[in-house]
């Protein structure tokens, strides 16, 4: 795998975050605040295409390396969408969670040096 590979790799993990971010802005709201129907549809198709722009350069991925190299790193999207959430969110991350992320970090470096 390059280089670029491993890029793209962990630039279709930090689309499924954002994705995920904005689809939680959409929805509801980061502070709190009515938003109309037009503002939450905007959010809502921004999380939407970063979700289409991940499946389709992720099946662009898929032809050309083999799944049991690739799929290893969608076990990232927890580790940042809980760092993300905990970030840009301000939601609170108890320790037994923190504790978690770090063991998904150990098991994909395990996996992806063998």
């Amino acid at each position: 795998m390059t280089a670029f590979t491993l890029f793209l790799c962990l630039f279709c993990q930090v689309l499924v975050v954002a994705g995920n971010l904005l689809l939680k802005h959409a929805m509801a709201g980061i502070d709190g605040q009515e938003r109309s129907r037009v503002q939450t549809g905007l959010w809502l198709f921004a999380g939407i295409a970063l979700f289409g722009l991940w499946f389709f350069l992720w099946l662009d991925l898929l032809t050309k390396y083999e799944l049991s190299q690739l799929y290893a790193f969608e076990g990232l999207a927890p580790v940042f969408l809980m760092a993300a959430a905990w970030l840009f969110l301000g939601e609170k991350v108890p320790l037994r969670g923190w504790i978690g992320v770090s063991l998904i970090g150990a098991g994909l470096m395990l996996v992806a040096a063998a």
